[in-house]
């Protein structure tokens, strides 16, 4: 079982898939000022993305928005949250989950929204932890 609820784990996807396409909407704005837009896919503007720092985007209302949500948890939840990105992208399976707590808790270093706010598809592994957790049940 999660020690995390549900609505909280929907509502940082949420809030991680705005700060997401709205890094993504940045990006291209920037390149189509000084580049030709045939040259880039939305692959590539993921990788431009993903390879900038959380700090080059603090001022956006989304990345603050998604920092507060995380930082907001217990400590209990954020071990949650970063278990289940890691059962999402596959480093653990769902029957694993309590060994993925376990490091978590070990790899803590008071820095979690800025390790999950830089994990790329961070939405994606949440969604597909939840999946794989429930599927699990």
């Amino acid at each position: 079982m999660i020690p995390l609820g549900q609505e909280k784990i929907k509502f940082i996807i949420s809030v991680a898939r705005e700060y997401r396409e709205g890094s993504l909407a940045m990006v291209s704005e920037e390149l189509s000022e000084t580049h030709s837009s045939d040259s880039y896919t939305e692959h590539n503007l993921a990788n431009i993305v993903e390879s900038s720092s959380s700090e080059e985007h603090a001022m956006d209302s989304a990345y603050n928005d998604l920092k507060a949500a995380i930082e907001n948890l217990n400590e209990e939840e954020r071990f949650a949250l970063v278990a289940l990105m890691w059962t999402g992208r596959g480093t653990y399976n769902p029957d694993e989950f309590e060994k993925a707590m376990i490091n978590a808790r070990s790899a803590d270093n008071h820095h979690t929204a800025e390790y999950l706010i830089d994990t790329p598809l961070l939405p994606d592994y949440l969604e597909e932890g939840l999946i794989q957790m429930s599927d699990d049940d």
